[in-house]
């Protein structure tokens, strides 16, 4: 039987990213956990993986600037976009919430569940850690702690969902690239990434635009990032819905190329979404 091809992922295990991968690619796949998002590019760049998963935005916390950084270096292209509601659970073996004496998460988590704390939760000590996962391990160890963490921490280290969805006030949703060296074939719904960088001149960014609004494509996301090179100097991510081949898509990017210093397309690719469970 052969190995199914290695995929790098944002570790440890149990993270959202490992969920992200768990959705792209099976529970079947050959998933390997990495330190870092610059650890993942090096295992693809270094084809020690045949694909790795990143992430790239947090509806809440906005772009993942180091995934960004990586794209603009990296001769990888997206493959896929993976798009994860985020939904966090309290994991305990605890009796009782007054068994608890520290809740642990990450920062992120912690200030998401912030209102479901104080009204519940208001005595119980709450301790900041290095991800979501290694909460549940902790409390997985101890049955006086709780974290705050996914369903698949529970099941990878059992623990029981002691109250579910403590963040359900807000809709928080995570975008993951799946990164690699292949283009992928069109899906249902597919986008098209680039990055540009332009002059620094006065009207370059409107110039740079135009042939993407006379086309009217659906422009779904524009931030810069600085380009490493001078200050005050800027590179450009944009994203849009569509194909790279299509006929429009084509042309925007082919102007587009008249009016930039350079151009980079990173890929076009289908998205898949998990949809959000209703409890």
């Amino acid at each position: 039987m052969n190995e199914l091809p290695r995929v790098s992922y944002l570790g440890p295990e149990a993270t959202f990213t490992h969920e992200a991968a768990i959705l792209r690619f099976g529970e079947e796949a050959t998933l390997s956990p990495v330190q870092s998002i610059d650890a993942v590019f090096d295992e693809v760049e270094g084809r020690r993986s045949r694909w790795g998963v990143v992430p790239i935005e947090n509806a809440i916390e906005g772009t993942v600037n180091i995934t960004l950084d990586r794209l603009l270096e990296s001769p990888l292209l997206v493959e896929c976009e993976v798009r994860l509601p985020i939904d966090i659970h309290l994991l305990t073996n605890a009796g009782s919430i007054e068994e608890v004496e520290r809740i642990l998460s990450h920062p992120h988590a912690v200030a998401q569940c912030r209102r479901w704390l104080r009204a519940n939760a208001s005595g119980v000590r709450i301790e900041e850690v290095l991800s979501t996962s290694l909460a549940a391990k902790m409390a997985a160890g101890e049955p006086k702690l709780a974290a705050l963490s996914s369903r698949l921490a529970a099941e990878h280290y059992g623990l029981n969902i002691f109250a579910e969805k403590l963040d359900s006030e807000i809709i928080n949703v995570t975008r993951f690239f799946v990164i690699g060296t292949a283009k992928p074939e069109r899906g249902a719904h597919s986008k098209t990434s680039l990055l540009f960088g332009l002059k620094n001149e006065s009207g370059a960014l409107h110039k740079a635009l135009a042939p993407i609004a006379e086309r009217e494509l659906n422009m779904t996301k524009l931030e810069s990032r600085p380009s490493r090179k001078a200050a005050w100097e800027y590179v450009f991510y944009m994203e849009f819905d569509g194909f790279a081949e299509d006929d429009a898509i084509s042309q925007g990017i082919s102007e587009l190329r008249n009016q930039a210093d350079f151009v980079r397309v990173l890929g076009s690719y289908p998205v898949l979404e998990k949809e959000r469970t209703i409890s």
